[in-house]
């Protein structure tokens, strides 16, 4: 027979692994929740990023389409050219005489608003490929840690 000291200790043995689990579980959910904040911090971070670059990219658009109007290119850029095709451009002046002096400031000043919108947009492009990679990062530590903390011995 089992005496009541051997009873209490199994008492005792169970009661700290019912701990255990309740810590364990505990841990999991904490883990659980960190991944799932760093997923939608990564998703809303995302999302803004993609809306800025459309919105530089729409600026930039708007801009080369008005610049070639004004250089008499036609209403936009022509089969295959990227607004980048254009920041290279010869620039307007010498060739025309009686070229309005505003026209061609005006020109100028959007070349160089263009070459600005340019690297804006390779800068937020890259900004957003560090804060992905950051976030991915993260949330693989997250991850890693949840599975250390599942076949950590009880």
């Amino acid at each position: 027979m089992t005496n009541p000291q051997q009873i209490a200790q199994w008492i005792d043995e169970i009661q700290t692994l019912k701990q255990q689990v309740t810590d364990l579980k505990r841990d999991r959910d904490a883990a659980y929740e960190a991944a799932e904040r760093w997923q939608e911090r990564y998703t809303i971070e995302a999302q803004q990023r993609r809306r800025e670059a459309e919105a530089a990219r729409l600026d930039l658009q708007r801009l080369q389409q008005q610049l070639d109007r004004f250089q008499g290119i036609g209403d936009g850029p022509m089969a295959g050219e990227t607004p980048q095709d254009h920041l290279d451009m010869p620039t307007l002046g010498g060739d025309e005489p009686d070229a309005d002096g505003d026209l061609l400031q005006e020109c100028r000043d959007l070349r160089q608003r263009i070459r600005q919108l340019a690297q804006a947009l390779q800068a937020e492009q890259q900004a957003h490929e560090t804060t992905r990679q950051n976030l991915t990062t993260a949330l693989g530590d997250a991850i890693e840690a949840l599975g250390r903390e599942r076949s950590r011995p009880t």
